[in-house]
């Protein structure tokens, strides 16, 4: 069946960053069809049959956002330790808090983080924790699309005794979703203080068994940089350069903390860096140097990394703070204009991941996942310029309409593959929560 969003200004986000005034995008099943003038895409369609028109006057129309980096299931620990610096926040406090979650709370956690990205217009995320079957079942409730990264790590945790049942995890679930439309799996090593250099490497060569993407934290904090010129002699970049580990399907996240010999290895092996600016600037670990790393050919995505160190998963938040962040420290106001935020939250996203010929752009043949925002409100009026409205303007709450894989999982606000009530009561009873 096929379904008609009309009368809108469609943001495309193609190679000329084309943007249709009075604009439709038609498209049946998953598959966008037609884009252009209304008039022009209505006349296509005569004598077919409609499922839905989807009426966009006063509207803005554009790809869904991509979350490069998260950690979903910590939604359950928003606001638990704040203010603190990430090796206290993480080895003293959210790891013990870690360590009672069962498989129960995985899912739930999974569900709730799903839920606030439907409603704030994320369509497709990475994610980077344990027990990911269980990542996996709550996003085949909530109809997203994924990529979800199996976390490894050399010490114990709650979720595994060691990696090696990380591993026995990762074949199983890439063979399960080997063919699957809209989830994929990676493997991700955790960092350096966690994770040996041998099991990087081994995690290297089992992601390339199902031709996956790798995924890891990198240079995120200077403790993380001391530790491996302690250790190795070398920084985490280089280590992994040493080892042929970086490549085009490599996923780097934060990159906080990165010399100029780092910067041209990241470049010259095509990797892609995920830039998650709230976290970083709430756990004081640095400032990826943006500019540089465009300059030598590294492709920067966006990510809001978990609710426990952000506390939100609104992209349009993180927009807004990777613009003014790079202005700030770097004191050059023209830095990370609003265009080339809005790349890295949508195409860019989407080539990190692989999937540039699939999603990222609203464009015919590219799979429909697509949000609707109402522009129609005071904080958005007037509008001189829409990349800058959404970047600096807009929020979350605006997402009217999202559509994941041709699928409307959200209209007018009203959120239709799941029961949003019931997830929140079940989230409190399983917390020991009050209402």
């Amino acid at each position: 069946m096929m379904i008609l969003i009309k009368n809108g200004t469609i943001l495309t986000q193609d190679k000329n960053r084309r943007v249709i005034k009075d604009g439709a995008v038609l498209f049946e099943g998953e598959t966008i069809k037609a884009i252009g003038q209304t008039k022009k895409v209505e006349s296509l369609i005569k004598g077919k049959k409609l499922e839905k028109i989807i009426e966009a006057k006063g509207k803005v129309v554009m790809p869904g956002l991509v979350n490069a980096h998260t950690h979903l299931a910590m939604t359950l620990l928003r606001g638990l330790a704040d203010d603190l610096p990430l090796e206290e926040w993480w080895f003293k406090k959210i790891f013990s808090a870690e360590s009672k979650f069962t498989r129960r709370h995985v899912f739930l956690g999974s569900l709730l983080g799903g839920l606030e990205m439907i409603k704030s217009g994320t369509t497709c995320f990475v994610d980077f924790y344990y027990f990911e079957d269980e990542v996996a079942s709550a996003v085949k409730e909530l109809g997203l699309r994924a990529n979800l990264g199996v976390g490894i790590l050399d010490l114990e945790t709650f979720a595994f005794k060691n990696s090696p049942e990380s591993f026995v995890q990762f074949f199983e679930l890439a063979e399960r979703f080997r063919n699957d439309n809209l989830i994929r799996i990676s493997l991700a090593p955790h960092m350096f203080q966690t994770t040996s250099r041998e099991t990087y490497k081994k995690a290297k060569k089992a992601a390339g068994r199902f031709n996956c993407i790798m995924q890891t934290h990198l240079a995120e904090t200077k403790a993380e940089v001391d530790f491996c010129r302690k250790k190795y002699g070398k920084t985490p970049a280089q280590i992994l350069d040493k080892e042929k580990i970086l490549d085009g399907k490599t996923l780097l996240a934060h990159g906080c903390h990165l010399d100029e010999k780092d910067i041209k290895i990241l470049g010259k092996n095509k990797v892609s860096v995920a830039h998650c600016p709230v976290s970083n600037m709430k756990l004081a670990s640095g400032v990826m140097p943006l500019a540089r790393l465009e300059k030598a050919g590294v492709c920067l995505a966006l990510g809001t990394d978990g609710s426990c160190s952000n506390n939100s998963l609104d992209m349009f938040g993180e927009m807004k703070f990777a613009a003014l962040l790079q202005k700030s420290f770097f004191g050059d106001p023209a830095l990370a204009d609003s265009q080339r935020v809005l790349d890295m939250a949508t195409i860019n996203g989407a080539r990190a991941l692989g999937l540039e010929k699939e999603i990222g752009s609203i464009e015919p043949g590219k799979k429909a996942d697509i949000i609707i925002l109402d522009f129609d409100q005071p904080h958005l009026t007037p509008v001189s310029n829409i990349a800058s409205h959404l970047v600096y303007c807009a929020n979350g709450a605006d997402v009217l309409t999202s559509i994941v894989n041709g699928r409307v999982v959200m209209e007018n606000r009203k959120v239709k593959v799941i029961d949003e009530k019931k997830v929140l009561v079940q989230i409190k009873e399983i917390l020991k929560l009050n209402s």
